[in-house]
């Protein structure tokens, strides 16, 4: 076997001894060529073989070695340190997306329900959880400031299930917020009354025979959704008893 270079691209292979002085032609760039006794590689048809004709000398491409440098230039571009990135990232963004589509604020009268049955059961976390931002430092006094009338309620409660209603009573414009009341009883048959809420999921309510109210002041925090004033939610606390 004898080492041969192609002279007009420069790929590399090998071939038969008896190869020399005969007409070879390059699987890169499909130039014909020979190698001299020397070993040296030289452009043309080897000496002797006289002219051939430029239909004589073209011979067909390669089509599976086509295929194959067309499959490494593409790995070679996709596993670049930018197209793995720009690959991640579009990964990231679908699922982001399918997340987000699939994801639904909950409304008003669902915090306030969720609010009030963990005020009545003494679960703080829920409260601290819903607490609107700065305000958290007043769960405290405001959860004690409802403890009365949820210990009445719990003491009678026995099997029954929390039941909550909600009514809006003001909008506060200036505090970007709304004043609420919820009507919490062990009845989960509560009569329903119409009223204009500022969200069209919100039914307002009506008190059942023995309910008792928590009023609460809800704030809007954007991606927060509503959250729990407690600050406020207190001082209506305060007036009310």
């Amino acid at each position: 076997m004898i080492a041969i270079k192609c002279p007009a691209c420069g790929a590399e292979g090998r071939a038969p001894n008896d190869k020399v002085l005969t007409r070879l032609v390059c699987k890169k760039c499909l130039r014909v060529f020979h190698v001299t006794p020397s070993g040296k590689s030289v452009l043309g048809e080897p000496p002797g073989t006289g002219q051939t004709s430029l239909a004589q000398s073209r011979v067909a491409p390669d089509r599976t070695l086509e295929v194959d440098q067309w499959f490494a230039r593409a790995w070679k571009r996709f596993s670049s340190p930018t197209s793995l990135i720009l690959t991640a990232g579009l990964i990231l963004l679908a699922v982001v997306a399918a997340s987000f589509s699939s994801w639904r604020p909950e409304s008003l009268q669902d915090r306030v329900a969720r609010a009030a049955r963990a005020a009545v059961q003494g679960d703080l976390k829920t409260i601290e959880e819903l607490a609107a931002t700065g305000t958290d430092t007043y769960m405290g006094p405001w959860y004690v400031s409802i403890r009365p009338q949820s210990d009445e309620l719990l003491q009678r409660l026995g099997s029954s299930k929390l039941a909550v209603e909600t009514e809006v009573k003001q909008q506060d414009s200036g505090q970007g917020g709304v004043e609420v009341i919820a009507w919490v009883s062990t009845s989960e048959d509560l009569e329903r009354k119409g009223r204009a809420l500022p969200d069209p999921t919100i039914v307002a309510a009506s008190a059942n025979p023995l309910p008792i109210s928590l009023p609460m002041f809800w704030k809007y925090e954007g991606w927060g959704g509503w959250r729990l004033d407690l600050k406020r939610s207190l001082e209506l606390s305060k007036a009310a008893s």
